[in-house]
């Protein structure tokens, strides 16, 4: 089995930028942005052609061959379906799903005269809709089935495949790509990305790969937290999406031109921030089959004055950081930390601070954890009145999300101890998913888009999904996802992005705590994990006794030392320090 720095190393490399597709075995090139630099936008493609069986093939040598031929991604996979007896081939479903295996090739052991037994090492699956999920570190990874062969015309043929593929990681890296495809919040606000898989190929069907995911809705594991502008009976006028000098022209299907103009821009959207990450694609030109322009009357691009406001990324690249300094909550900005205006300036004893999207009002913990803790607010101006929002028994990890809501955990209580309030301190009821209710919430950290959360919930970083009823008043936090290192005890987590070109909240920086053999004390550092719980090498710092990160797509990851400075990420192994400053915040 490789090494976890190995299979770091190759995920870097192959899969460090996320962006969508449509159902697995369809076809499409992929070109992108690596995360540490732009790699895959020269990668070439190189085709691999699988032999197809050959007179007099043993039962164990067509099992083999049947699984080679899976290895490099082919419309319909007919080398493979050669393997089958005619029955099965006409049978197999190869867009079911995908199992990457770590082994060059699984073992295949004759048992009697026409069972094959095979066994393989599963590093993930890819499930029917693109999502990749990869075991966790104590999983078990061991699968085998056993493989019924007849004889058709004198020759060993399957009878008897599994649904979807199977392939080897290495071939995996080299023949798929994680992508997004872009969905809306609940408000219709903000874009949220939904990562899923897609096969690297020759010809130049990605475009339409994604348009096609876009129409068919977002996977499984994000539907909960997100919506789409299109109709469910929406589709493709004509099954194609050429780029041509660089523009994208997508036909959709009659009944979208029944959509109102407000409908019509956020269908525009989803399709043209989706395709729009595309290195092929300049602009993207939206129209109905009569040759009608959906919402504009020219190609658009994401960055266009009708598009940007929906950008996922949400924090503009100038925002300034937020911290507590000596005397109070100061703005970072330039190298300079100056305290804001008015009484959070000038607050002593605050533990943290968390900053409203736009900017201009915080809230604050201060007390302690023996007479008790507060979350205070107040705006930023001379003039500015600080108020209690509400009490708590030993408050931590505050986050204010872009819809208003205050977050937080006390650790005083029983239980997880999630604490969710609106901007005036009214409390909302907190639902947990059943492999949270039981633990311990330590950290977390809402996302821009307000979708989803990341957790530490007993020393584990995990992903889940935001469900807001803010008629019943009541928060609903579901489908936990682990992710990060599995051999070191998570600490605190923040959000950023997989590629620094392409800004959205795809990935999770976990601070990461572990102790090498003979050395003293532990270290923490942080690292970039996927949402596919891929785990990503680290970001280039390592630093005793860390203890909290910073972070927002888009922007510059923050740690602060156990000694109380601030260091910033100038790159992928280059930091910067900021000062003497603690909880580092960036907006919302």
């Amino acid at each position: 089995m490789r090494s976890r720095a190995a299979l770091a190393a190759a995920l870097l490399a192959a899969a460090a930028v996320a962006a969508g597709c449509a159902e697995i075995p369809t076809s499409g090139p992929i070109n992108d942005e690596g995360a540490v630099e732009p790699l895959e936008e020269q990668r070439r493609f190189i085709e691999v052609s699988e032999a197809p069986p050959e007179p007099g093939m043993t039962p164990v040598q067509i099992v083999d061959g049947f699984i080679d031929a899976m290895a490099s991604y082919q419309p319909g996979y007919e080398t493979a379906r050669e393997f089958l007896t005619e029955e099965a081939a006409r049978q197999w479903d190869p867009s079911a799903g995908v199992t990457v295996f770590y082994e060059n090739r699984p073992d295949a052991d004759l048992v009697g005269a026409d069972v094959v037994h095979v066994t393989m090492t599963v590093r993930g699956e890819v499930a029917g809709d693109g999502s990749f999920r990869e075991l966790p570190d104590d999983a078990d990874r061991e699968r085998s089935s056993d493989l019924q062969l007849v004889q058709e015309d004198g020759e060993w043929r399957i009878a008897n495949p599994d649904p979807g593929i199977l392939i080897d990681d290495f071939s995996f890296d080299r023949e798929y790509q994680p992508r997004n495809v872009f969905f809306f919040d609940p408000r219709f606000e903000v874009l949220v990305p939904d990562v899923v898989y897609l096969p690297r190929t020759a010809n130049d069907a990605t475009a339409t790969l994604l348009a096609r995911k876009v129409l068919a809705g977002p996977t499984d594991w994000l539907a909960p937290a997100v919506v789409t502008a299109f109709p469910e009976d929406a589709e493709l006028g004509i099954d194609s999406v050429p780029v041509r000098n660089g523009v994208a022209t997508v036909d959709l299907s009659a009944q979208v031109a029944l959509a109102g103009p407000e409908e019509r821009e956020r269908m525009a959207a989803q399709l043209i921030w989706t395709l729009g990450a595309l290195p092929e694609v300049e602009a993207v030109e939206v129209q109905v089959t009569s040759g009608a322009p959906l919402a504009q009357d020219e190609p658009l691009t994401p960055r266009d004055p009708q598009l940007n406001g929906y950008d996922p990324a949400v924090l503009k690249s100038d925002t300034p950081l937020f911290a507590v300094g000596d005397a109070g909550v100061v703005r970072v900005a330039d190298g300079e930390l100056t305290p804001v205006a008015g009484p959070l300036g000038d607050l002593p004893g605050i533990r943290e601070v968390a900053v409203n999207l736009g900017g201009h009002r915080a809230v604050v913990i201060t007390g302690d954890g023996g007479t008790g803790t507060q979350v205070q607010a107040a705006s930023f101006g001379e003039e500015e009145q600080l108020e209690t929002l509400f009490q708590g028994v030993d408050l931590a990890s505050l986050s204010w999300d872009r819809t208003g809501l205050v977050w937080a955990v006390d650790h005083g209580v029983q239980g997880p101890g999630l604490v969710v309030t609106q901007p005036d301190g009214q409390p909302l009821e907190v639902e947990l998913d059943q492999e949270l209710a039981g633990g311990d919430i330590t950290r977390l950290a809402v996302s821009p888009d307000g979708a989803r959360v990341a957790l530490v919930a007993d020393e584990v970083a995990q992903v889940a999904n935001v469900i807001r009823d803010p008629d019943a008043g009541t928060v609903s936090i579901v489908q936990p996802r682990r992710i990060g290192p599995a051999s070191a005890r998570a600490t605190d987590v923040a959000w950023s992005s997989s590629s620094p070109s392409w800004s959205a909240a795809d990935a999770v920086v976990v601070l990461a705590e572990s102790q090498a053999a003979g050395a003293e004390t532990p270290t923490a550092q942080p690292y970039l994990a996927t949402l596919s719980g891929q785990e990503i090498v680290p970001r280039g710092l390592r630093v005793e006794d860390g203890v909290r990160v910073a972070g927002s797509p888009g922007l510059p990851v923050v740690l602060e030392s156990g000694d109380g400075e601030l260091h910033l990420q100038r790159s992928s192994n280059t930091w910067i320090d900021l000062g003497p400053a603690r909880s580092p915040a960036y907006p919302g």
